[in-house]
């Protein structure tokens, strides 16, 4: 085996795993922006009763 078929072997599974490690970030920040936005939504909603009786 030649270095240049070593070389063309690294490169291929490089851009093979790219965009799947593209993809799981994507996800993983989606996924970390919805809870960020459930537990933001579940804060203000808890204060809500206060809102009305004057505490706030």
């Amino acid at each position: 085996m030649n270095s240049k078929t070593v070389n063309q072997n690294n490169n291929s599974t490089a851009s093979m795993l790219l965009p799947v490690f593209a993809a799981v970030g994507l996800i993983m920040t989606a996924a970390v922006y919805i809870v960020f936005k459930l537990t933001q939504q579940t804060a203000v909603s808890r204060w809500t009763d206060y809102d009305e009786c004057g505490w706030s």
